[in-house]
């Protein structure tokens, strides 16, 4: 016979209580996620920065303003946060969705700055220039991230987690 209150004892606690937690984490993981959020939350403010000196017009060049890419930034900026407070907490989430969405936002933004260089015809070589060092940071996130997501396969694929 089942047993329901074993059952609803087990669903009423987190599913698995280790998830996440900096003991089942690599010390290299846990440098290569501090790395991938300080740089993303130094894009968000040098892109903010170059945004305001665009408006008061202020550089030699001129980027168009790209809603959509400030607010693919600005969610790139919200997951470095909460990983740096996940690490702060000693509770570091690397499940797989959010590994995925931050390999589709990333990847977003390089796609972002491909598509603005490929649709620039005056001032080419100085938005290339600029832009370059954005996608080269932001290339190197993508590689953190697809990192971690091959470990974190690995990880779960050699000890699934059962809990019951």
């Amino acid at each position: 016979m089942i047993d329901l209150r074993n059952i609803i004892k087990n669903l009423s606690s987190p599913i698995d209580e280790e998830a996440g937690a900096l003991i089942n984490i690599s010390n290299f993981q846990i440098r290569l996620s501090i790395f991938m959020s300080a740089n993303a939350i130094l894009q968000a403010i040098l892109d903010l920065v170059v945004e305001g000196l665009m408006f008061v017009d202020l550089t030699s060049f001129k980027i168009p303003f790209r809603l959509e890419f400030l607010f693919i930034t600005l969610i790139s900026t919200l997951i470095a946060y909460l990983t740096l407070k996940g690490l702060r907490e000693g509770n570091l989430d690397v499940t797989k969705n959010n590994l995925f969405i931050g390999l589709v936002v990333e990847s977003s933004l390089v796609l972002g700055d491909v598509y603005l260089l490929l649709n620039t015809h005056k001032d080419f070589w100085p938005i290339f220039f600029f832009r370059l060092f954005f996608i080269v940071l932001t290339f190197a996130n993508i590689l953190i991230i697809s990192y971690l997501l091959h470990t974190n396969f690995k990880t779960r694929r050699l000890r699934p987690h059962y809990r019951f």
